[in-house]
């Protein structure tokens, strides 16, 4: 079952279920299942290795080089570490037997919790969305994986690449609009994981609150970088550059804002803009490694930010 924006409730509700009913086989708990399908998950990403970077080249104008660093890498790394250290984190662990339970023992059991929902943002669409289905896979858990309607070329390629190894009722891949995203949430899930802005995870956990669903919000925040005055000014500005720039600045832990010692504050600007031009060349529009913002109305909200305070390169 392929679900798209058209998705009626009924629709989701019927995914979910199969995927409950899935889980109560036990099937999913076996460690050799958890093996098989995180090898399966490695080898359909290279195999679409490709197609993924033509979807977030038309998506967000990502460099292979960027795509490989920032998207594939990540999860193909995020994969092996489970399958290099699953059996050891699988295993019980014998633990201290309170006094009042004497001649008894006691162990900690590690069980999955069931069907998890996996909600991701746009800005790392690829990563953001599978590394949590690898801890989804590995830990034994059905997955509905919500990718984001902003970079809908990548969304199609994920979901063909896991439709191709994963049947539904295992692991599904819903898209649509923030509607779809309030159909998910009025379902009962076991876990939800949401990567996302602060406002949309206060949506996320009161709807969790209703089942006492537990959750994992990855949220935006603040990054600040600090330059004091004995700091080597190249490589700092060297690194702040690469950090803002990479994705064009659509990161969340990217440098935000700078806390720089007035001794070094013009040094180190001169240094940022030669390091921008060293990475992008005098006219970034041209350069092939320089991404894109998602959309206009993104764009729209940078330009009125930067009407704001003064513009020094």
């Amino acid at each position: 079952m392929q679900i798209k924006e058209s998705a009626t409730g009924a629709d989701i509700e019927s995914i979910v279920k199969s995927q409950r009913n899935y889980f109560a086989t036990h099937c999913t708990k076996s460690l050799n299942f958890r093996m098989e399908n995180l090898k399966k998950f490695k080898s359909v990403i290279i195999k679409y290795d490709n197609k993924i970077a033509e979807a977030l080249w038309a998506d967000l104008h990502k460099s292979y080089e960027e795509t490989y660093l920032t998207e594939i890498s990540i999860v193909v790394q995020e994969i092996n570490n489970h399958l290099k250290n699953l059996k050891r984190w699988a295993k019980s662990k014998r633990v201290k037997t309170p006094v009042q339970l004497l001649f008894s023992t006691s162990r900690i059991m590690y069980e999955p919790l069931g069907v998890a929902l996996i909600i991701a943002p746009w800005n790392y669409p690829f990563q953001l969305l599978l590394n949590p289905l690898v801890g989804a896979i590995s830990s034994g858990c059905c997955a509905v994986l919500k990718p984001s309607p902003y970079t809908p070329h990548i969304a199609e390629v994920m979901e063909e690449m896991l439709a191709e190894i994963f049947d539904s009722k295992y692991i599904a891949v819903i898209q649509g609009d923030r509607e779809v995203n309030q159909k998910l949430l009025n379902q009962r899930f076991d876990i939800i994981f949401f990567t996302g802005s602060p406002s949309l995870g206060k949506v996320v956990m009161n709807a969790a609150a209703k089942n006492l669903t537990p959750v994992v919000l990855e949220l935006g925040g603040k990054s600040p970088c600090i330059v004091d005055a004995d700091a080597d000014i190249a490589v700092a500005a060297k690194r702040i550059a690469w950090g803002k720039f990479i994705n064009a600045g659509q990161t969340c832990i990217a440098p935000d804002y700078l806390f720089v010692h007035h001794s070094v504050k013009e040094h180190l600007l001169e240094k940022i803009a030669v390091s921008i031009e060293k990475m992008y060349g005098k006219d970034p529009k041209q350069s092939r490694y320089f991404p894109r913002i998602v959309n206009q109305k993104a764009m729209e909200r940078l330009q009125k930010l930067m009407q704001h305070g003064k513009i020094k390169y």
